[in-house]
């Protein structure tokens, strides 16, 4: 089973355009439809909280030992558009943050800024502390400028779009199909939980998808209680 350690930005304190918000708030909100959707394909998500320092976090990181690490914040400072930072070219950070840029390309309304490393990046011996600290292959996310009327207008309308494309680049760096989940599957799995038919919704949320393996035992006793409700009448 892949793990995979997401960090929404921590700072609170940087406040985007018009009713953007902080940054803290609306990369929690894209970090969340990215959990949901690698939790969709059997991936296990860990996740930092907003209150932690950046150290706190590259510790949680590091001890849950994930197998990519991954940082989602905007930007700002006069620019537009995306970028992805890993923190030196050549290997699998590199890959992941290329992999993700590629997702989010197509969606972003502006010229994007492409893939950059991490390494000096405020200087000499000054590197992005997240990308160089984190024993995992990591990258950063720079979704769009914040401070940009056009981007920050973006980004608030197109949270599930974001976070969808962030968790289809994760995919693509694991050599995981991306797999559409039912529209009906809520409803559906209620609707089976209600006749008691099932009991765990989450289990059949994460694994009746297209594409994936349902545990046999489980399959089993759904069959059973699907046979002795039709003999009861049930349908």
């Amino acid at each position: 089973m892949k793990t995979v350690y997401i960090s929404p930005s921590t700072q609170e304190h940087n406040i985007g355009y018009g009713e953007y918000g902080t940054e803290e708030k609306r990369m929690n909100e894209v970090a969340d439809v990215t959990q949901q959707v690698l939790e969709r394909h059997g991936i296990t998500v860990y996740r930092n909280k907003p209150e932690w320092t950046l150290a706190q976090v590259v510790a949680d990181s590091n001890s849950k030992k994930p197998d990519i690490h991954f940082a989602i914040h905007s930007n700002a400072g006069g620019g537009r558009g995306c970028e992805v930072y890993c923190h030196r070219f050549g290997g699998s950070g590199e890959r992941l943050a290329r992999a993700v840029y590629e997702e989010l390309l197509p969606l972003t309304p502006a010229g994007d800024r492409g893939v950059k490393e991490g390494y000096n990046f405020y200087g000499p011996g000054k590197h992005m502390y997240e990308l160089a600290k984190t024993d995992a292959p990591a990258a950063l996310v720079e979704i769009a400028f914040h401070d940009n009327s056009s981007d920050a207008q973006w980004i608030m309308s197109h949270i599930a779009e974001i976070g969808t494309a962030l968790a289809r680049g994760i995919l693509k760096y694991f050599g995981i199909p991306y797999m559409e989940a039912s529209p009906y599957l809520d409803s559906e799995l209620k609707l089976l939980q209600e006749s008691g038919l099932i009991q765990s919704p989450e289990y059949w949320r994460q694994n009746a998808v297209k594409g994936k393996t349902v545990a046999g035992e489980y399959a089993a006793i759904l069959i059973q209680r699907v046979a002795a409700y039709i003999l009861k009448g049930g349908i």
